[in-house]
């Protein structure tokens, strides 16, 4: 079998993320929960310090489980926008449907530079209706990205449809996106 180029960047990439998952140090922070009791929340936190391969996490078991992706979707959303080229670049205008939204903000004409400052989930059903379902279950399942289960309506699919991920899953996405 013939390894092409981006097979060996994919590889390259792979071996990278698992070296700086073997080798970084997990320190539990139980004292964080807290501030979740504190609002009566359940949940979980992960804070990847690269720089010093630390990582530290309140409510590990919580952390391991997958939930609904939800806005942290936008990041995954906005990339995969970009480069299928569905939108120029973060300033172009996508024109307000009219509909009034209870969130004021969204009621205007975005681009995906303010969007992403408020929110803004019609803004992303657009760019996911543009994108497909093919190309957006491609973009997915290329990154790994959670339980790659896109299975839904398409611009609904990570608010309530079948994708599911993990707090560590999301801090692994990340380490992708900053290494790219």
């Amino acid at each position: 079998m013939k390894i092409r180029c981006g097979d060996k960047m994919k590889y390259m990439f792979l071996i990278l993320l698992v070296a700086s998952s073997i080798f970084c140090e997990e320190i539990e922070k139980k004292e964080w929960g807290k501030y979740f009791t504190e609002k009566g929340f359940e949940g979980c936190f992960v804070l990847l310090d690269n720089n010093n391969n630390t990582t530290y996490v309140y409510n590990k078991e919580r952390a391991e489980k997958q939930f609904l992706p939800a806005s942290t979707f936008k990041i995954p959303n906005s990339v995969f926008a970009l480069d299928s080229k569905v939108i120029k670049d973060e300033n172009e205008i996508i024109e307000w449907d009219g509909v009034t939204r209870s969130f004021k903000d969204w009621n205007q004409n975005l681009n995906l530079s303010t969007a992403i400052k408020v929110s803004c989930v019609w803004f992303y059903q657009e760019l996911a209706k543009r994108m497909g379902y093919e190309k957006l279950d491609n973009y997915v399942k290329s990154i790994n990205y959670g339980n790659k289960n896109i299975k839904g309506a398409i611009d609904r699919f990570w608010l309530d449809g079948e994708l599911r991920i993990s707090a560590y899953q999301q801090i692994d996405f990340l380490k992708k996106l900053l290494l790219l």
